[in-house]
């Protein structure tokens, strides 16, 4: 082999090389990106990316989306990122969540959200057994601020449009989950009581296993009326089995 054959031989197994290791590191990526996780509040959470109802909406699992801060508090954020506007979701890992009380602490106001916004945190098994709490006017100025629903039969709005407590700060949302009941309870810092609701109808009350999630979604896909991003910080999360 000539001295100029040889070097255009091993041209080519560097070039090989290079794009086999390219290729490697591209697999590696993606195989990342498949997967985004997040440790809070002493459990995995899956962050939800791609497409999908709620709201036919897209769903973003970036750093910059939903992250856990220096004080242990978790963002989840309504975010336009070039011409998209994204929401966000994380669900435990775990699906061996039943009967029990579920606390959230919530630092940032959700109760007065722009209308097309909602901010959920939920027990699911699937889209018929669900226990859910949701802040949000459901597309309209002079809505309730707040609702609770056990499914799949009962429903029922908390906070209305008008009430003194739409922008408070620090409330705990809560549930207490029996075969027989599902309780509502939603307090201030301070202890007072802004919100109370008891489920006794059995035939939506699930009685099943599911997981925990918490979402920043857009009714329908429709951008924010006032077109700004926006944002819920969680400060912790329990779930305290019966």
């Amino acid at each position: 082999m000539s001295a100029i054959n040889f070097m255009s031989y091993m041209n080519k197994k560097y070039l090989q090389l290079v794009m086999l290791s390219s290729l490697g590191l591209l697999m590696i990526a993606n195989i990342a990106a498949a997967g985004t996780y997040l440790n809070w509040c002493g459990k995995e959470w899956w962050v939800r990316s791609g497409t999908g109802n709620p709201g036919g909406n897209y769903w973003n699992s970036s750093g910059n989306s939903v992250w856990v801060d220096e004080n242990q508090k978790l963002h989840l954020t309504i975010q336009k990122v070039g011409g998209t506007w994204y929401s966000t979701e994380v669900d435990t890992t775990s699906a061996d969540y039943t009967y029990g009380v579920y606390t959230w602490k919530v630092s940032s106001p959700i109760m007065n959200l722009d209308p097309n916004i909602v901010a959920a945190m939920f027990f699911r098994h699937n889209d018929t057994n669900e226990i859910d709490i949701e802040a949000t006017k459901w597309g309209w100025v002079y809505s309730d601020r707040l609702s609770y629903s056990v499914q799949p039969n009962a429903y029922q709005s908390s906070i209305t449009y008008d009430s003194p407590y739409q922008y408070a700060t620090n409330v705990t949302y809560m549930f207490d989950w029996d075969p027989t009941y599902v309780h509502f309870t939603a307090k201030l810092s301070n202890g007072t009581v802004i919100s109370d609701w008891n489920c006794t109808d059995r035939t939506s009350i699930p009685h099943v296993e599911g997981g925990v999630a918490m979402q920043m979604w857009l009714m329908n896909h429709l951008a924010p009326k006032n077109g700004k991003n926006a944002e819920m910080v969680l400060s912790d999360f329990s779930y305290i089995p019966s």
